[in-house]
């Protein structure tokens, strides 16, 4: 008797080589995932619904995190806002990348997911505090659309710089309430 597996060889080499075709790949190519990944400052790792804060109401992002990736282990190498930013856009750590306060400008040489995202063909849009360099908002290498303010940023009324043209953005706390 033989090996039932053997007389299935045939088949899956046929459909290996299925898989792998000029067509398929091409088709794969065109399926590439979007990519959306949201950064906040200053917040714990079981701030989120989705961490399983009971106190917390967060629907939204705990949607995008069920449907999309969620890293349940991630944390910052460093406890500053920027030299973090740094190292998450970079991939390396504060002694390589160079950004050690919040006033240090993100090296122009230095490579960034975003740069090779967009080297890929993807469109990437950064809208946030940058606050690396305190008096720069302006747009940055790597990203078709930026919007950012200057350093820290103001709770109420920031100007903006959206894209390269400054404006500011007005805060309008009528219907706020305090609980």
């Amino acid at each position: 008797m033989t090996n039932p597996i053997r007389r299935l060889i045939p088949l899956i080499t046929v459909l290996m080589l299925a898989l792998v075709s000029p067509g398929t790949t091409r088709a794969a190519e065109n399926r590439r995932p979007n990519v959306l990944f949201i950064l906040t400052d200053d917040q714990r790792w079981d701030a989120l619904g989705l961490a399983g804060n009971r106190h917390l109401k967060t629907p939204n992002i705990d949607r995008l995190g069920r449907e999309g990736v969620y890293f349940r282990n991630a944390f910052c190498t460093t406890s500053l806002s920027s030299p973090n930013r740094a190292s998450i856009l970079s991939g390396v750590y504060v002694h390589r990348h160079g950004v050690v306060d919040n006033f240090t400008e993100y090296p122009a040489h230095l490579k960034s997911f975003p740069r090779q995202l967009q080297a890929e063909g993807y469109r990437t849009a950064y809208i946030g505090k940058w606050h690396m360099g305190e008096n720069n908002d302006e747009p940055r290498p790597g990203f078709d659309w930026f919007v950012t303010h200057k350093g820290q940023g103001k709770y109420f009324d920031t100007e903006f710089n959206f894209n390269g043209t400054r404006r500011e953005v007005v805060t309008d706390m009528s219907d706020a309430k305090v609980r």
